[in-house]
């Protein structure tokens, strides 16, 4: 990833690259640095390992992503470093590419409401 990012720097003319590679949020939100434009984005849905093609999926679609169905049966919260989880609806866009974003915790509704 060292060599990507030294090639994304030089060419930085103001027009933002797309990498063509799998985006390890976890590693980025480690680093403190903001994930770049991708093709992919590897996520963590309790602890599991899932891969993201766009910026901005839903809470209805990691959920779905992760096999967590029907998504309407579970609450999903974000993590972002240096910040308590916060809970995101199902129609809810999460940016992938906010500086932070470490992982996902889904829990069936009735451990969370009750």
């Amino acid at each position: 990833m060292t060599e990507l990012n030294e090639k994304e720097r030089q060419h930085d003319n103001g027009v933002e690259q797309v990498l063509d590679e799998i985006i390890d949020l976890e590693e980025y939100a480690k680093r403190g640095e903001q994930p770049p434009l991708s093709k992919g984005y590897r996520i963590k849905v309790n602890g599991d390992p899932f891969v993201v093609n766009k910026p901005q999926p839903t809470g209805r679609e990691i959920l779905t992503l992760a096999g967590l169905l029907p998504a309407e049966e579970y609450t999903l919260r974000v993590k972002v470093a240096g910040e308590k989880p916060r809970k995101v609806g199902l129609n809810e866009k999460v940016d992938l590419r906010e500086k932070g974003v470490e992982k996902f915790k889904a829990l069936p509704r009735d451990q969370t409401e009750g």
